[in-house]
């Protein structure tokens, strides 16, 4: 699984996590029209979590965008 790092614009509800509303791919912005589904993982050997969002573009594609513990930002492909 390849992973790239990208420029998100998160936002923090009164009762939510912070979650992704804006992805920078490419130079290009791309706006999330929705959250399909949310987690957190943790690594087995580094014990370090991070939270992944699947989430649907405004350019209609699908992708899995996770956020590690430092706030840096990354995209699966």
């Amino acid at each position: 699984m390849n992973e790239e790092r990208v420029e998100v614009v998160a936002y923090a509800g009164y009762r939510e996590e912070e979650s992704p509303r804006a992805l920078t791919i490419d130079g290009k912005r791309v706006e999330v029209r929705k959250v399909l589904d949310r987690w957190t993982e943790e690594d087995r050997e580094t014990g370090k979590r991070r939270r992944c969002f699947k989430v649907k573009g405004d350019d209609f594609r699908t992708r899995v965008v996770c956020c590690d513990e430092a706030g840096t930002w990354y995209c699966r492909s």
